[in-house]
């Protein structure tokens, strides 16, 4: 039996500022990953700000009921404070609500750039829809489980009716357990599609941590799950604390696991700055459009094109502004296009002139100064590497 001057508004105000200040450096460092380094802010990245300000939301409006009675027994709070303290509790329904649409509406965008095959697409595409109908059901739900809607915090002093609390809890629970389904879904997910790549033991292990962080979130729902009776309990404000703690810890979860998710560039710079890797990696990201990476090893400049059809190419002169071959990223480009013959989808750009230079007389046996079917300079074609040592050397023969 609890005392009646036990509080526990300090448990839910910690775990309120501690899961804040997790989502916010996350997302943070999301937007540095997303916007400076790789130069394209996505649609998942937008959704996943907003959820990050939603349960920033959540968090302000639970500590303001924390600052006014939650955590406390009803018979230590005058009828001012029991009432503000419901109202903010109030607050919390529609932005968890919220919260938790955007999160999982971000990660569905990020899966969909990832995943290929049919049968997980249907899979992120159901699992989404009905995480969007439980939520919105939930929304309105809470909203209006009273009318006037100000008397579910507002009992003392107006009068009004309101859903039986056996209905809500048991709306509550079956809310609850949709969502064990789907966010148990999204976090697994990436097990079934990891399972039939061919990568290294560091990557799986980095993206089975990543599950793991996805699994807190849903664990969370279940640990909350005994406690959902306690909302019909007459001492509201101390005996729902632990509903309002595992709610944060969902929250704050599922926000930190997808932003975790989009952080290997900048993991990446920092194993290069201590020492743990021998180069930096230079960003991977299709939809890095406009930018200019220079690329140059050993002489032979590398080149890739990124639209649809094969690109016009030229072998004049290089000026003195572009002493290296740049790669353009161009806008509306949805994947590699090749530019030469070899599976590699790359152009090896190989010098034509000699030590003293002139352009070397026989380039190679058999092969004319300009390909007859594509129009592609012979000196622009694939050639074997003792070949390409010649030509640096500058012996054209």
């Amino acid at each position: 039996m609890s005392s009646s001057t036990e509080s526990r508004a300090a448990q839910l105000a910690g775990v309120n500022i501690a899961a804040l200040v997790l989502a916010t450096v996350v997302t943070g460092l999301r937007c540095f990953v997303r916007v400076r380094l790789l130069k394209a802010f996505g649609t998942d990245d937008w959704l996943m700000v907003s959820a990050a300000l939603c349960f920033a939301c959540y968090c302000s409006f639970s500590l303001s009921g924390v600052a006014n009675g939650t955590g406390q027994h009803v018979e230590n709070l005058s009828r001012e404070s029991y009432a503000t303290a419901r109202k903010w509790w109030w607050y919390c329904y529609p932005s968890y609500a919220v919260t938790m649409t955007l999160t999982k509406l971000s990660i569905t965008f990020f899966f969909r750039r990832i995943i290929v095959e049919r049968v997980h697409k249907w899979i992120l595409g159901i699992t989404m829809a009905t995480s969007i109908i439980s939520c919105t059901v939930f929304f309105f739900a809470c909203i209006f489980q009273c009318w006037p809607v100000s008397y579910f915090w507002n009992k003392y002093s107006q009068t009004g009716t309101c859903i039986p609390d056996q209905v809500v809890i048991a709306l509550a629970l079956l809310f609850s357990a949709i969502n064990i389904i789907t966010d148990f879904t999204f976090a697994l997910m990436p097990a079934w599609i990891i399972s039939h790549l061919a990568i290294r033991r560091k990557t799986k292990w980095a993206l089975s941590l990543l599950m793991g962080l996805g699994c807190v979130a849903s664990t969370a729902v279940v640990v909350r799950l005994p406690y959902m009776r306690l909302l019909a309990s007459d001492d509201f404000l101390y005996d729902t604390v632990d509903v309002a703690i595992w709610s944060t810890v969902e929250q704050g979860m599922a926000i930190t696991a997808g932003g975790l998710a989009t952080l290997q560039p900048l993991l990446k710079i920092i194993a290069f700055k201590l020492g743990l890797r021998s180069h930096p990696s230079a960003p991977n990201n299709p939809s890095n459009y406009g930018n200019k990476i220079r690329l140059q090893e050993n002489g032979i400049s590398v080149r890739r094109s990124f639209t649809h059809k094969t690109e016009p190419f030229s072998p004049s002169h290089k000026t003195a502004d572009d002493d290296q071959e740049a790669l353009n990223l161009q806008p509306g480009a949805a994947g590699y296009s090749a530019m030469c013959y070899n599976t590699s989808q790359e152009l090896l750009a190989i010098p034509t002139t000699g030590s003293d230079g002139d352009q070397p007389k026989d380039l190679e046996a058999g092969v004319a100064s300009r390909d007859e079917r594509d129009g592609i300079p012979a000196a622009y074609m694939p050639r074997s590497p003792p070949r390409l040592a010649r030509f640096r050397s500058g012996n054209g023969s």
